[in-house]
Order: structure tokens, then C-alpha cells, then sequence
């Protein structure tokens, strides 16, 4: 059984979304720091 693209895009996009979020409601430095990481 494979995994098809879509659930790995899926998956890419959440991760993505939440990158996002923590890097614009957090204020303090290494939370940002994270998000960025997080978004690559």
C-alpha cells in the first residue's frame, strides 16, 4: 500500500500553515525562530 502525493501534501501545507501561525503570533525570539524552521 503507497501513499499517495496528496496526503503528503497535505501534510506539507499543514505544517506549513502552522509555521505561519507561530510566526506571527509569537513575539518571543526562539518561538520564531522555531516557526521558520518549522515552514522549511
Amino acid at each position: 500500500m503507497q501513499i499517495q502525493l496528496e496526503y503528503y501534501l497535505l501534510l506539507a501545507a499543514a505544517l506549513f500553515c502552522i509555521g505561519i501561525y507561530g510566526l506571527v503570533t509569537s513575539r518571543n525570539a526562539v518561538r520564531v525562530l522555531m516557526s521558520i524552521e518549522l515552514m522549511l
